[in-house]
């Protein structure tokens, strides 16, 4: 039901961008605990997150929607 929308796999794909940019970015939480990469990584991990989140509240709402306007 929530694959249909372009807009919801965009929004799957600029999570995962960022939370793979969080992770795999040389100097991140998972290579060096210590330094300024290491914050934007965390900080990179964290709206990657945030925006999944986002994506799935937005979309169950908007399917709630469709079903009550049916």
């Amino acid at each position: 039901i929530l694959i249909k929308s372009k807009k919801f796999i965009f929004d799957l794909v600029a999570a995962g961008g960022f939370i793979a940019l969080g992770m795999f970015v040389p100097g991140s939480t998972l290579t060096d605990a210590n330094g300024f990469a290491a914050n934007i990584a965390g900080i990179s991990t964290g709206l990657g997150i945030g925006w999944l989140i986002k994506t799935f509240i937005d979309y169950t709402k908007e399917v709630k929607n469709e079903s009550k306007s049916n």
